[in-house]
């Protein structure tokens, strides 16, 4: 009798559509970096994990490979985020004109689903964990829906570690996982707190230094921890720092990571120093704007509470290269908002700005406003760093604020600007560093105030002939292309030798990183950037707009409903807090 051939698996081919030209893709140096993009599809590789055995899956990123649109698939599952629509749209609609059965999710269709859902034939909106699951059952008995929606909360027990196995890691800049979900702040232009909500939700610490061992298996030496405020829960974060910090010092080689943070972290001594001992090299820190009336307007009042210049210098007293998220555009912002930004940038001596204009992001209590009052001028878009924004603003004419956005990026990354922020982050390293206030408990020393502290961080991984390579690349773009590239890199690695020699490979490692900035200016910023988008077709059932903008999660509005009590620790000692804000807040009688 003949051997029967096994049954065929289901196939899931899980897709990640290209991303265009941006401030994070590092575009201008993959030669350089020898990477074919920054950062894999996180999403997907969890998605992937979540897949019973009875599929096979396979992964394609379009970042680092062209799409089979012939592939052997029974389902195809894109992800996206809003950077990506425009792409996402094409190769689904490629897809389904081949006949293949599509189904789309991710963050873009948390906040554009009436977009996504013509273009779909299953769209999921809010976190995937437990739909795709009863998706992929229904699915075997033809009896699934067209839409899937999570509008509760998932826990984050419930996250597998993502299926790293089927990443190319080698292609990658760095590898990603994730501790934590929400923020407990409430800043009027986040879609954050929207989709993951304000009381913020953790991953077990053990599940966590899994995810970080199959990460150094794969040979990766650099790790984003993709939270969007990873000291939302400080006393989680303290736990799982030490955890990730014994584990990683253990290693040979440490594992350098990348984060996100509020800038409160600067009063808790405890944290910085844990952070430091975790071996996180970068900081990206949400600072807005130096002006208290637009931080108030936005409900930053974190920030408003804090002095930002001091709070800069500290955190970048404990090794940490600070990453600055900032924006114009604010109601509050006038013409003279772009010289207060620029002053502001030097003397806080921040070396990486992502600076953006104010975009009103679908769901958000920013969008709600101005859609109430009129002044949403068309369709939102996924890129702040465009010359671009979806609302009017009400202090300078919509020119004034575009006009003077480009001149002020430019001019934040020309050599001598750029050049004078990075030494004086450097400087914070040694024992030269500027010393400000304590902005914790009063009569205490400022954390800052320890000459004997050195720079304990070992950001560049195991040795690889690639980072030789790069060197001579960097040296070449500096040094054999005229006098003020030149003058650039002298005074980078002299100034670095002077105030913090072993960190003299890390300047270099940056000095790549100021090659994409300076071109991103000129080559993307510095056009006139139009969004022609012409909606077609929404699905009113998703209850969008005329842009095709709306959605049904909303954990913020969730939590009120649920009487929600939010501990924001110290973060607003010193600020006139509304009283709106003030009525969420965990007090002693609600703990």
């Amino acid at each position: 009798m003949a051997e029967q051939t096994p049954a065929r698996k289901k196939r899931i081919a899980m897709v990640h559509p290209k991303f265009p030209p941006s401030f994070w893709s590092f575009g201008f140096i993959k030669d350089i970096g020898g990477f074919k993009t920054v950062m894999p599809p996180l999403g997907l590789a969890t998605l992937a994990a979540l897949t019973p055995a009875e599929y096979d899956v396979v992964i394609v990123d379009e970042n680092i490979e062209d799409i089979d649109f012939d592939i052997d698939a029974d389902i195809i599952a894109l992800s996206a985020m809003a950077i990506q629509e425009k792409r996402l749209f094409e190769v689904a609609d490629e897809f389904r004109r081949r006949g293949y059965f599509v189904c789309m999710g991710g963050p873009i269709c948390n906040v554009l689903p009436g977009r996504c859902r013509p273009h779909c034939d299953v769209l999921f909106e809010g976190e995937g964990e437990y739909n795709w699951k009863i998706f992929l059952e229904q699915y075997e008995t033809r009896s699934h829906k067209d839409y899937y929606c999570q509008e509760e909360k998932i826990d984050m027990r419930d996250t597998p570690p993502p299926r790293v196995d089927l990443l190319k890691t080698g292609m990658y800049r760095l590898g990603c996982i994730q501790t934590t979900r929400g923020c407990p702040f409430n800043c009027e232009f986040c879609d954050i707190i929207v989709t993951y909500g304000r009381k913020v939700r953790a991953k077990p610490i053990e599940n966590v230094i899994a995810e970080l061992e199959n990460w150094a298996k794969a040979g990766v030496d650099f790790v984003t921890i993709a939270d969007d405020n990873l000291v939302g829960d400080r006393v989680y974060a303290k736990k799982m720092l030490k955890a990730v910090g014994d584990w990683n010092r253990a290693r040979k080689v440490p594992m350098s990571f990348y984060i996100e943070m509020s800038v409160d972290a600067c009063r808790d001594v405890e944290l910085l120093e844990l952070l430091r001992w975790a071996n996180v090299t970068e900081a990206f820190l949400g600072i807005e704007t130096p002006r208290e009336s637009s931080l108030k307007e936005t409900k930053k009042f974190q920030n408003a509470a804090t002095p930002l210049v001091d709070a800069i210098k500290i955190i970048q007293s404990y090794g940490m290269v600070t990453v600055a998220g900032m924006i114009v555009g604010f109601d509050n912002d006038d013409p003279g908002i772009f010289e207060d930004q620029y002053k502001f940038l030097q003397k806080a001596g921040i070396p990486i700005v992502m600076l953006g204009i104010l975009q009103a992001i679908p769901r958000t209590p920013l969008y709600e406003r101005l859609e109430k009052a009129g002044r949403l001028r068309s369709a939102a878009q996924g890129n702040n760093t465009l010359s671009f924004t979806n609302l009017e603003p009400l202090q300078m004419s919509y020119e004034e604020l575009i006009n003077g956005y480009r001149e002020l990026f430019a001019r934040i990354y020309t050599w001598e600007a750029v050049g004078d922020r990075w030494i004086s982050n450097v400087k914070q390293w040694g024992k030269h560093r500027d010393v400000p206030a304590h902005i914790g408990k009063a009569g205490e020393k400022s954390p800052a105030d320890d000459p004997t502290r050195k720079w304990l961080q070992a950001p560049l991984g195991r040795f690889k002939f690639q980072l030789v390579l790069a060197t001579l690349m960097i040296f070449k773009y500096y040094f054999a292309n005229g006098r003020d590239r030149r003058r650039f890199a002298f005074k980078m690695l002299w100034n670095t030798l002077k105030y913090a020699p072993s960190a003299l490979l890390q300047t270099v490692n940056y000095m790549a990183y100021f090659i994409h900035l300076r071109e991103y200016a000129d080559r993307v910023v510095a056009k006139q950037y139009r969004f022609d988008y012409a909606l077609t077709e929404a699905n009113q059932q998703l209850h969008a707009n005329k842009f095709g903008e709306g959605g049904n999660v909303n954990m913020v509005k969730q939590e009120k409903r649920s009487a929600t009590k939010i501990n924001v620790n110290d973060a607003y000692t010193g600020a006139d807090v509304t009283a709106d804000v003030a009525a969420d807040l965990e007090t002693a009688a609600s703990k």
